[in-house]
């Protein structure tokens, strides 16, 4: 259900949420030329909302690199070869991209969030349209604060003390990880960062749900089967329809969202040889706690 509540701010930026639960759109606004306030309003209603579009964007990849950085620290990508020269942060992402074997490559169509195997995991992540196919290709993301408090309070006790082993790739994902990171698995092993199932997220009164099934090898005091049985459960429970919202495309869309607190899939609905291209971009976050 699309609500009507619009936030006016300074000079023309609208800021509407989308749903009761998940999303909101800012209008009015060039991130080429924002002040403070507009910066604090838009990093607030990601916060908030836990995704946002930003409409009507018309960015050169550097512009975009400095939108990004209204948001924080710009991380370096997990694969260099698809940033633009001088900006090991920002990247070129689209599906005529071909791996280290030159085989055409798609992201992830099952739900995850991105860099949890990192000790500091992003905070924000960040797409912008560039070239979009005619119909799909939508962007889901789904709230894991509302999925966790959706729980019993009895089912809540018991994950809130768990940790996480996070890794590049865990063994229940390795038959499905592409060729990138099993190049970059052999360079050496994989050190788990160990992360809390259960995190609280500065500035959120409500904790939430933090892990990415094709990244926990294991919780801690269970083996990696138990782990991912339990952890599909808790999909089971928390991913509803109310809990999640479908981003459809348009040209010039920057679509964000709170990688501490949701999860996100991409959707292989489009025609595969029309050009669908983002400039993607990631913000350093805390270590989770």
């Amino acid at each position: 259900m699309t609500t009507n509540t619009v936030t006016k701010t300074p000079a023309t930026l609208h800021i509407r949420k989308l749903s009761p639960h998940i999303g909101a759109e800012a209008t009015g606004v060039d991130l080429r030329d924002i002040n403070t306030e507009e910066a604090h309003l838009l990093n607030q209603a990601v916060l908030d909302n836990v995704c946002m579009v930003i409409r009507d964007q018309h960015l050169t990849p550097e512009e975009f690199e400095s939108a990004a950085s209204i948001f924080g620290e710009v991380m370096d990508q997990d694969h260099p070869r698809y940033s633009f020269p001088g900006m090991p942060g920002i990247k070129r992402y689209s599906n005529f991209d071909t791996d280290i074997e030159g085989n055409r490559m798609k992201g992830s169509g099952h739900w995850h969030t991105d860099g949890s195997f990192r000790e500091q995991p992003p905070k924000f992540v960040l797409l912008y349209a560039v070239e979009i196919p005619d119909n799909g290709g939508e962007t889901e993301v789904v709230n894991m604060r509302a999925g966790y408090q959706s729980l019993p309070e009895e089912t809540r006790r018991k994950l809130e003390p768990m940790k996480t082993a996070h890794v590049r790739a865990s063994s229940s994902s390795r038959t499905d990880v592409g060729k990138n990171n099993l190049a970059i698995m052999a360079q050496g092993d994989q050190v788990p960062n160990f992360h809390p199932l259960v995190r609280t997220i500065e500035g959120a009164a409500e904790k939430s749900l933090y892990f990415s099934p094709p990244r926990v090898e294991y919780i801690a005091g269970m083996d990696p089967e138990a782990s991912q049985d339990l952890l599909h459960n808790i999909l089971d429970k928390v991913i509803r329809p109310e809990f999640i919202y479908t981003h459809k495309w348009r040209l010039g869309d920057i679509f964000m969202w709170d990688n501490r607190a949701s999860l996100h899939r991409a959707v292989y609905n489009y025609d595969w040889n029309q050009h669908r291209l983002m400039y993607h971009a990631t913000i350093l976050g805390e270590r989770p706690q």
